[in-house]
């Protein structure tokens, strides 16, 4: 419809048009016209593309004094596309569903805080401050992500409206046309111009007005939410001083009148407060609970398959499934252990209690994970110590001080100090069988149980409970994160054993190689997370955080160059993690390679990973200076210094890098090659950047440059295939039937299975010496590994054959002659009675001829 009365006006106007050029005067103003078109058309042919918004603007300011008809035929479709996409628009509406359910919900529970929990109340313990300090840090953060999102959809409704404003202040819908057939058109299209304006603009209005008190209610709660977090911190700064000072009596001068709360309206209060922050918090991070939910079953699915497929197809299954601790005995523990470990450090301020769920779920995974697994009398203090962790839990999460609390806190502080010291004394009577630095963990135990009473006696109850919890969690979270660090290791290495073939080949070596290599780098991981644990107990996690950004993200100078400590630790941890990645790629390439007997040396890739270990150390090195902010000027002048170096005293190191480049490209030498090199020979182990390792026969390692691999003559047994000759050199004594010594000889080696008959073997009549006939035997070995025991396998055939034929093997005698003196004609032996009574003449001596 609307097309067709724009089509109507464009045939009226060419109709109109026509009737004016018959008068000279109108065709000499349309000609003008029609050139001023044209130069018109010229400059747009290279104007860019404008936007809808541009487009309207333009119109506005060009059109100030056009008065033509197809100046309002352009502006009438315009701006009935610009009220359809408008309404469009408004029509999808702006999703504040969520924030218009959850935001009387924040309301009312800060409405609760502040009417059940007084700042300045002394019955109020540590963590009542740090659980309303959790709850105000959630909906602060969830404050300003819905002011950011309403901000958004005003700045959208706004533009809309100024969109509105400027069609209703355009100048050109004002011209009215003469004639009166396209005055009532125009009329028409008005009409219908405003009741699309008016409806828009109302649909336009009432939406901004729900958006601002949306925004006002939100902006209302985020300051009373800043305001009383203010208060709280405020607090938890006096808190500290106060926890020092003695908060109540003596303990044997306390009684329950001392406390303003019982402890049944702690209990309550606990719970009720507890129980809205849990809610909160786990309808609030349902992205996280999933991302927990893929690492427990990806951890689950994996280590289950690869159990699974060693026991069906592994034939030393039992061998390497033993060395396995925990995740052949129960696959589902160890993946609680991962994934709730882990877990725990996925959400941001997680609650006291839904973190003291998480750590049951370890606690009890790694009791019975150990159950079997460990000494008896060290289980018996797991389960104590779970005991005492369960109730000093529940204790941690009281919100009100109370007699019953601490009375409780100063039994439990009792029972873990004796428990902690019975089980110093069985550790220091043998510590080999302990994990290392158990008898330092203990000691630190006990310590803070002792100080934990101590404190409590002394009236310093908020001190002891934080003393007591720390030491408690402390202790079985780094028993936890040991066994955690284990099931790491079990996993790779049960990956490892099910990838690799059935060769053979012991696999006690490889895990332990697989500790050797991954073990220093995963202790540093759980030394760190037991930290952040720890910081967590003293509640001063947010402390330190604070302390150290300010300390790593100030700015520093050294002459004109400005840096941060962040900085430099961020470049250094980038470097170190591509040096793990580099040896863990390295160390799975080359076992892969060393361990699989289908692959050819074509297809083995542990020499190449020279060039991809050298892709990841510039990868690492870029994306360290890129994270560090170091700035490029600077990498240019090190480089320029660097060259410098090289050209004086880096030229080997330079010249062992090259080299081990070209021996990955060229491929003459690969892992498990048998090389000689010098005076040395062995099998390639590895392959470095600057050096190469050879494994020789009696167990040491050769690190040999890898400029001399190159620069000196190397001897690759297994270059081109794993054959190898052996010769032999047999005598027989002079007058044999050397026909039937060559016969016997030719039997031996043709009926061997384990010696190559292509190419045959090959006796042959060697040479004559002093005192036997030799005889060379050449034969071929399909595995140069087995050529020793082959070669003493024929030794030992030939000598047998020889005996039972009765063919003598010459080998070196020696004659001694016996000279005495005249008056001598005894032997020694026949003058041992007489030589007490009779003096020695002289003593024989012994000439060899």
């Amino acid at each position: 419809m609307f097309f067709g009365v724009i089509l109507y006006f464009q045939i009226l106007s060419i109709a109109y048009m026509l009737k004016l050029i018959r008068q000279p005067s109108y065709l000499i103003t349309l000609i003008l016209f029609s050139l001023t078109g044209i130069l018109h058309a010229q400059t747009a042919t290279v104007s860019t593309k404008k936007t809808p918004i541009e487009k309207e603007v333009l119109l506005i300011k060009s059109n100030g004094t056009d008065t033509s008809i197809n100046t309002f035929i352009t502006k009438v479709e315009y701006y009935s596309n610009s009220f359809n996409s408008m309404t469009s628009l408004l029509a999808k509406g702006f999703d504040t569903v969520e924030i218009s359910r959850q935001l009387p919900r924040i309301d009312s529970l800060l409405k609760f805080i502040k009417g059940g929990n007084s700042v300045n109340d002394r019955s109020n313990t540590l963590r009542s401050l740090y659980v309303i300090r959790d709850i105000l840090t959630h909906q602060e953060d969830q404050l300003s992500e819905w002011q950011a999102t309403l901000a958004g959809y005003n700045t959208r409704l706004v533009q809309i409206q100024s969109n509105l404003i400027q069609i209703k202040e355009d100048r050109a819908l004002s011209y009215v046309p003469a004639d009166s057939l396209l005055k009532d058109e125009y009329r028409e299209q008005m009409d219908g111009l405003n009741r699309k304006w008016k409806r828009m603009d109302a649909s336009n209005r009432k939406v901004m007005r729900q958006i601002g008190l949306l925004q006002s209610l939100v902006v209302q709660n985020y300051i009373n939410v800043t305001n009383y977090k203010e208060r709280v911190n405020t607090a938890l700064r006096n808190f500290g001083k106060r926890a020092f000072s003695e908060e109540y009596p003596y303990l044997w001068q306390s009684g329950r009148s001392d406390y303003a709360k019982s402890f049944g309206a702690a209990y309550d209060k606990t719970i009720s407060t507890n129980e809205q922050l849990l809610d909160y918090f786990v309808s609030a991070n349902w992205p996280v609970h999933i991302w927990c939910l893929l690492i427990f079953a990806g951890f689950y699915g994996w280590t289950l398959y690869t159990t699974r497929k060693i026991r069906n197809e592994n034939e030393d299954r039992d061998t390497v499934l033993n060395q396995a601790h925990y995740i052949p005995r129960n696959t589902l523990l160890s993946a609680l252990v991962v994934a709730f470990l882990l877990g725990t450090f996925l959400y941001d301020h997680p609650p006291v209690v839904f973190v003291e769920l998480m750590m049951l779920v370890v606690l009890i995974s790694t009791g019975l994970l150990i159950r079997k697994v460990w000494p008896a009398h060290i289980f018996k203090f797991w389960m104590m110590i779970v005991l005492l962790s369960i109730v000093s839990g529940i204790s941690n999460l009281f919100l009100l001080a109370s007699y019953t609390d601490r009375i409780v806190i100063f039994i439990l502080g009792i029972v873990g100090s004796a428990t902690g010291y019975l089980l110093l004394k069985t550790v220091r009577a043998k510590e080999a069988g302990y994990p290392p630095k158990t008898v330092l963990l203990l000691q630190i135990f006990i310590g803070l149980q002792s100080l934990s009473v101590l404190a409590n006696l002394f009236g310093r109850f908020s001190l002891a409970k934080i003393l007591l919890v720390t030491s408690l969690f402390g202790l079985w979270q780094a028993l936890s994160l040991v066994v955690f660090v284990r099931v790491i290791m079990e996993a790779v290495f049960l990956q490892l054993e099910a990838s690799k073939e059935n060769d053979g080949v012991p696999t006690y070596f490889d895990f332990q190689g697989l500790q050797q290599r991954f073990k220093t780098a995963l202790n540093v991981v759980a030394i760190v997370l037991w930290l952040i644990l720890l910081a967590g107990n003293l509640n001063i996690l947010d402390s330190v955080y604070d302390f150290l950004s300010g300390i790593l993200t100030q700015p520093r100078k050294i002459g004109e160059t400005a840096f941060t400590f962040g900085s430099v630790i961020i470049f250094l941890i980038i470097i170190y993690v591509a040096s793990l990645i580099s040896k863990a790629i390295t160390y799975f390439f080359e076992f892969a390679d060393f361990h699989s007997s289908s692959q050819t040396r074509k297809n083995k890739l542990s020499s190449s990973i020279l060039l991809v270990k050298l892709g990841i150390f510039s990868v690492g090195f870029l994306l360290a200076i890129a994270a560090s902010g170091i700035p490029i000027e600077r990498i240019t002048i090190i480089l320029g210094a660097l060259s410098v170096g090289i050209g004086f005293g880096l030229q080997t190191i330079v010249n062992n890098l090259v080299s081990g480049i070209i021996l990955a490209i060229e491929k003459p030498v690969q892992i498990g090659d048998l090389i000689e090199i010098g005076t040395r020979s062995g099998t390639v182990k590895s392959m470095g950047i600057r050096a190469s390792k050879i494994a020789t026969s009696d167990g040491s390692e050769v690190i040999v440059p890898n400029g001399d691999l190159l620069s000196q003559h190397l001897v690759n047994w297994t270059l081109s295939d794993k054959h190898r000759r052996v010769e032999l050199i047999i005598g027989v004594t002079y007058g044999s039937d050397l026909n039937r010594v060559l016969a016997l000889l030719r039997g031996i080696v043709d009926t061997r299975d384990d010696i190559m008959h292509d190419p045959a073997a090959m006796v042959l009549i060697h040479n004559f010496g002093p005192s036997s006939v030799d005889f060379r035997i050449l034969f071929w070995v399909p595995e140069i590994g087995n050529w020793l025991t082959l070669k003493s396998q024929v030794l030992s055939d030939i000598y047998e054959v020889f005996y039972r034929e009765g063919i003598e093997m010459p080998f070196p005698q020696t004659d001694v002659h016996l000279h005495y003196p005249e008056n001598q004609d005894k032997l020694p032996e026949e003058r041992k009675d007489t030589e007490a009574t009779k003096p020695k003449t002289s003593e024989p001596t012994i000439d060899k001829l």
